[in-house]
This record gives C-alpha cells, structure tokens and sequence, in this order.
C-alpha cells in the first residue's frame, strides 16, 4: 500500500474495528475525499502539507480512541519524486 510522502498517516485497520472507530469526520475535516491508498489491513490518509496538518490529524485520531504507534503513525520522509514508499 502506498504512503504519502509528504506527511502520510497510515492506520491500521484491526484498530479501528476493536476500537468502532470511524474515519468518515476525521476525512471530512481535513478535506480528504478517499483515502491516499488502501489495502487489506492497512489505510493510508495523505498528503498533509506540514507537520502541523499531520500533527492536527494525530490528535484528532487521539481523540477517537487510537494510540499513536499502537493505531497508527505518521511517515515523514526526504524521498525524490522518482521515488515512492509503501507498506505492508
């Protein structure tokens, strides 16, 4: 699945279930209308332009009941445009 570098948030979807979290407010207030990517376990919220934004989306999952680390987590990168990251 791949990950927004520029600030992406990648949480894990076994948490959102244990824990009946929705992303649908967190994707309406930071103007997201699909997720960067998705796979099986995993979904991928992004581009956020600044740690801030990101930092402010990482409070607002806090505030659902997700455990930054445990739920999810912020990849930020210095990567070239030829270049794109992924995880699995």
């Amino acid at each position: 699945m791949k990950v927004s570098r520029d600030f992406g948030i990648v949480v894990r979807r076994a948490a959102l279930t244990a824990k009946n979290v929705d992303l649908s407010a967190v994707m309406v207030e930071f103007n997201f209308r699909t997720y960067f990517d998705e796979s099986n376990n995993l979904i991928s919220i992004g581009p956020f332009f600044g740690g801030d934004a990101a930092d402010a989306c990482s409070r607002s999952l806090e505030e659902l009941g997700l455990a930054h680390i445990d739920d999810f987590f912020i990849f930020e990168a210095f990567v070239p445009d030829w270049c794109s990251v992924e995880v699995f």
